[in-house]
């Protein structure tokens, strides 16, 4: 006997969309199906990708995300990504059911909660630590502030710890990442690693190195690494943990959607890493990794956006409203409603859609 469809797809909308303080960009997606069945997406991928996917998604059965993905192999990371959040909204608000109890229940009843600090300099931070102490959050990120020259002498190390100590000391209670960025060097982060040790840092976010680096620098001190937000997926991760470079996987969700991460946890898992995805988008991105937070057992932190400008803010409550992204005592409570558990607002969709 024929299996039946779920719901087929009919049409897709997206909107793109940007912050209007920090500038941030991403790109929301909605699939209707036949059944009535409205799903939400969203990644970094333009409006001008998703039409062009528009073809291949018309007829597709809604509730095989996986089928649909082989569709869009071809297709850009982004679009794959958000298609997959929305199919799987979709399957949610089928079954009644939120997208963690789809994809097999619950591991976890709440989600820790990681918040990026803004800024440059010391005060700049301080400033973003206060915010996002206030917000609830209990774990922060803190950007390297690189000197430019290509020597790093004793002193570069140490007043970075030192800059470290005193943002903790402002901050009782508050666990640190050290995100040494794009331009640090392997001898750069090996260096922080070594001045580090005793800080006991959650992890030091490696920047793009060889896989040969990578591993030295995370065999040879206690600081766990954290990698993987620039590595393409699948076959990359896997040369990661093999090579036993990192020891926290953090693969982009705006490249890969909720399947891939969850495909990325269980190989980490075998090598016994953690999971913290990367994720600078926007709100309803923010639901679908606290779904992938829920599914999956290796599960430590999750990076939710927390920009400076107030205006920003107000934008993503009024995109997705307010609970979503509400950090209680360091963490994120698990959405109740069916698929994402996200109510989108379509009038501010398109009060803020990129002209």
């Amino acid at each position: 006997m024929r299996a039946t469809a779920v719901a087929s797809i009919v049409e897709l909308k997206s909107w793109p969309l940007r912050q209007p303080g920090d500038g941030a960009e991403y790109t929301v997606l909605r699939i209707d199906t036949d059944a009535g069945v409205s799903g939400w997406g969203e990644s970094r991928a333009r409006t001008a990708d998703f039409e062009a996917a528009r073809g291949r998604l018309a007829g597709q059965d809604a509730g095989s995300a996986e089928a649909v993905a082989s569709r869009l192999a071809a297709d850009p990371p982004g679009v794959r990504a958000a298609v997959n959040l929305a199919l799987l909204d979709v399957l949610g608000k089928v079954c009644k059911a939120p997208a963690y109890d789809v994809l097999g229940g619950a591991t976890r009843r709440k989600a820790r909660a990681l918040a990026p600090l803004h800024g440059t300099t010391e005060a700049e931070w301080l400033e973003s630590l206060r915010r996002a102490r206030e917000a609830g959050f209990r774990a922060v990120s803190v950007p390297l502030a690189l000197p430019e020259g290509p020597v790093r002498g004793r002193g570069f190390f140490r007043r970075t710890r030192e800059s470290l100590e005193r943002l903790r000391a402002a901050a009782e209670g508050v666990d640190f990442v050290l995100d040494c960025g794009p331009r640090a060097t392997a001898a750069e982060a090996a260096g922080l690693a070594r001045e580090l040790e005793g800080f006991h840092l959650l992890w030091l976010e490696a920047p793009a190195l060889s896989l040969a680096e990578l591993a030295g620098i995370a065999n040879e001190y206690a600081v766990p690494i954290g990698h993987g937000r620039s590595t393409p997926g699948g076959a990359g991760f896997q040369d990661l943990l093999r090579a036993d470079a990192m020891d926290v996987l953090r693969p982009d969700l705006a490249l890969w959607g909720i399947t891939e991460l969850r495909k990325s946890a269980a190989l980490a898992e075998t090598y016994y890493a953690a999971m913290a995805p990367h994720h600078r988008g926007g709100p309803l991105g923010t639901a679908a990794a606290i779904h992938v937070a829920a599914s999956i057992p290796n599960f430590v932190l999750q990076e939710v956006p927390l920009p400076a400008d107030e205006r920003d803010r107000a934008m993503r409550r009024e995109l997705a409203g307010a609970a979503i992204e509400t950090v209680k005592d360091g963490f994120l409570e698990l959405p109740a409603g069916p698929g994402l558990g996200v109510t989108v607002d379509p009038d501010a969709l398109e009060r803020h859609r990129i002209r």
